[in-house]
């Protein structure tokens, strides 16, 4: 992922968002590489009533406490959403950039691909993490298809594994 802070960086960016923050420290390495700019940080924080062992919501809530201390030096807003609520108040073509991390099964990472690409400006780059997941590669792929994405890529980051021992992918594409 640090590759995609560095390309956001390098192409001067300055408006974003992270849909699927955490506890916020991929939020954090963004806003440190590019400090003015504006990131929104979209993740419910929420318990999920069918994965209630994912996170109970005193989890959820000191996730959130803790990316509220580490963004609040930067101009970073959390948006305590599920990203479908919160994109109705983003503007089509207003974002710069997009790096989805939300929830990995297949309706929801197409709904967030097809909702927030929608607000990235033409030239920005929508982008995301865990590609090799069965919904993410699915959803992704058509995507790129259906929106005639031509240049797009999945990155290796290997300091990032899972339990087995496999690389975390992240991709990206430049909207056209």
């Amino acid at each position: 992922r640090a590759d995609l802070v560095r390309l956001f960086a390098e192409r001067g960016f300055s408006r974003g968002a992270e849909i699927g923050v955490r506890q916020g420290a991929f939020a954090l390495a963004i806003c440190r590489a590019m400090p003015d700019l504006q990131l929104l940080c979209v993740d419910p924080w929420r318990c999920y009533p069918t994965r209630p062992k994912l996170a109970s919501q005193d989890r959820q809530d000191r996730n959130y406490e803790i990316a509220g201390e580490r963004l609040a030096p930067y101009r970073a807003t959390l948006v305590r959403q599920f990203s479908a609520e919160a994109v109705r108040a983003v503007p089509l073509a207003s974002l710069d950039f997009v790096y989805i991390d939300g929830n990995h099964a297949y309706q929801w990472i197409r709904q967030d691909l097809d909702d927030w690409s929608a607000r990235v400006r033409s030239g920005g780059i929508v982008s995301g993490d865990d590609y090799d997941a069965p919904g993410v590669q699915q959803a992704v792929d058509e995507v790129v298809e259906a929106q005639g994405i031509r240049e797009w890529s999945v990155i290796d980051d290997t300091r990032r594994r899972n339990r087995k021992g496999q690389c975390f992918r992240s991709w990206w594409g430049v909207r056209a």
